[in-house]
């Protein structure tokens, strides 16, 4: 970190600045929408459009969680506070919400499926309402008041 040209990061648009401490928030929110869009298929049983879609709208999920630990290595060390601090909380509520959510599914292993459909939905609301809130204070954020380490 100590090769980072400061006079780049001065000169760095504050719409830069707030979109990459917002990418992991955005993508996290993509990921809950699709997660929720799968759990409406299945709950809509229209037979093999509803294990297609749900299959469909779980591969955005799966693939959200290679790239946003790339992201989170890019950018949850970057100069800029706001940046970094920002894309650690968005790495702790979607890796929180999600291993929480795996780990009470895996205790109530026996427990029927419909049992077991709140803990996602949970999940789901939890990360979104996080989400939001974060990105709300991202655009709200005195970028001159935050520091560059």
């Amino acid at each position: 970190m100590e090769s980072v040209n400061r006079e780049q990061l001065h000169r760095m648009s504050p719409a830069r600045i707030r979109m990459r401490a917002s990418l992991f928030h955005v993508g996290n929110l993509i990921c809950m929408a699709a997660a929720a869009g799968a759990g409406v298929a299945y709950f809509l049983d229209l037979g093999l459009l509803s294990t297609v879609l749900s299959v469909a709208l779980l591969l955005p999920t799966v693939l959200w969680f290679g790239a946003s630990m790339a992201l989170y290595s890019f950018f949850a060390e970057d100069p800029h506070t706001l940046v970094s601090r920002h894309t650690r909380r968005a790495g702790y509520f979607f890796y929180g919400g999600t291993g929480a959510g795996l780990t009470a599914i895996a205790f109530f292993q026996k427990v029927h499926i419909a049992a077991l459909l709140p803990i996602p939905a949970a999940v789901v609301v939890v990360v979104t309402a996080f989400g939001i809130k974060d990105l709300v204070e991202i655009l709200r954020a005195d970028l001159r008041a935050e520091a560059i380490r």
